[in-house]
C-alpha cells in the first residue's frame, strides 16, 4: 500500500493497524476510491473514513485519511472503474472491522455511462463480503476521494517518480 495521509498531510505509518485502533469503540469504516485522468497519467485516490458512532441519533464527526497511485493512463472506463473498486476491496479485506462499506463511484442511471458496469461492480464488493454503496449514497468515493484527487493532486513532472521512462508514458 502506499503512503496514507490525514487531509491535514501528518502521515499514517501503517493504516490497517491505526484503523484497528481507532476502531475499538464501535466506529464505522467507509472505503471509497476516485480516479482523474490528467494527460499521460490516471490518478487514483483512496480514502477511509472512519466516522464516531450516533449518540441520541447525532453524528459526532470523522476522520479521513487517504493514498494517492499515480498510473500511465487508463484509457477504458470499465478498467478504470474496475481498480477503483479493487483498490478498496484490497484494503477493505486487510481491515478487521465488521462494520464497513465500500463505496462505488458509479451511478445507476442510464444516462451515464458507469452504469453499464454498477451490477459487476457491485457483484465485485459483496462477493467479497462487504456492503456496498454507489451514487447517489457513496460520499466516500464521490465526494471525499474526489476533493483529494481534484484539490490535492499534484502530477508528478515525468514519469521518473512514477518508474516510468516518461517517452513511453
Amino acid at each position: 500500500m502506499g503512503k496514507w495521509k490525514t487531509l491535514d498531510g501528518d502521515p499514517i505509518k501503517d493504516i490497517v493497524q491505526f484503523i484497528g485502533e481507532s476502531t475499538q469503540h464501535g466506529q464505522i469504516v467507509h472505503v471509497g476510491t476516485d480516479s482523474l485522468q490528467t494527460g499521460k497519467y490516471t490518478q487514483f485516490v483512496t480514502v477511509v473514513v472512519i466516522l464516531h458512532p450516533k449518540r441520541d441519533g447525532v453524528g459526532s464527526g470523522g476522520r479521513v485519511f487517504y493514498t494517492r497511485d499515480i498510473v500511465p493512463r487508463i484509457s477504458n472506463l470499465r478498467q478504470r472503474l474496475m481498480k477503483e473498486v479493487w483498490l478498496s476491496v484490497e484494503l477493505a479485506m486487510q481491515i478487521q472491522n465488521a462494520d464497513l462499506t465500500v463505496h462505488i463511484d458509479a451511478n445507476p442511471d442510464e444516462k451515464h455511462m458507469s452504469s453499464k458496469y454498477l451490477q459487476e461492480l457491485v457483484g465485485l464488493v459483496v462477493g467479497c463480503g462487504f456492503k456496498a454503496l454507489w451514487k447517489p449514497d457513496s460520499w466516500a468515493a464521490t465526494h471525499c476521494a474526489d476533493h483529494v484527487v481534484r484539490i490535492k493532486g499534484k502530477l508528478p513532472r515525468n514519469g521518473v517518480q512514477l518508474g516510468l521512462n516518461p517517452r513511453a508514458a
